[in-house]
């Protein structure tokens, strides 16, 4: 009996790890999260991840948070008279079905206030805030997406 339960103990473990479940239907996975490493002086970075909704339900992210961040903003890479800018978005929705693809050039999340930059190889907590809810992941830091040890999470 004990290692039955001990492996059904596991198994929630690395479910309640991966997924969120919100209204019921909707589930959300977050994977190859990774941040980037800029020079030691540097108090801002960038971090990125795909953000999967394998459910039937839309999913609104609201926010994020990391634990070298004062304050994470979801931004997004735009043309504005012919020049690249960010622009901080208020929330960003993942379809019924989708994913929503945080990379280089396009969406991303800002890491302000950083208390250091990360060493390569060092992984962040990075959370995301839905709705209803906070899911959390690690990311690994690294100069570019190059460098990826293929992590899923």
């Amino acid at each position: 009996m004990k290692p039955v339960l001990h492996l059904v103990c596991c198994v929630i473990g690395l479910l309640l790890a991966t997924t969120v479940h919100a209204s019921g239907e909707t589930t959300v996975e977050l994977e190859n999260a990774w941040v980037r490493i800029l020079p030691p002086t540097q108090k801002n970075t960038a971090a990125y991840l795909t953000v999967r909704n394998t459910g039937e339900t839309a999913v609104r992210m609201t926010g994020a948070s990391a634990d070298l961040a004062e304050r994470v903003e979801l931004h997004d890479s735009v043309q504005v008279e012919g020049m690249q800018r960010m622009q901080q978005q208020a929330f960003v929705d993942v379809p019924a079905g989708g994913q929503v693809q945080f990379a280089p050039g396009g969406l991303h999340l800002m890491l302000l206030g950083l208390a250091r930059m990360p060493a390569a190889g060092e992984t962040i907590q990075l959370c995301l805030q839905l709705e209803s809810q906070t899911l959390c992941t690690e990311a690994e830091a690294r100069k570019s997406a190059g460098q990826a040890t293929h992590h899923h999470h």
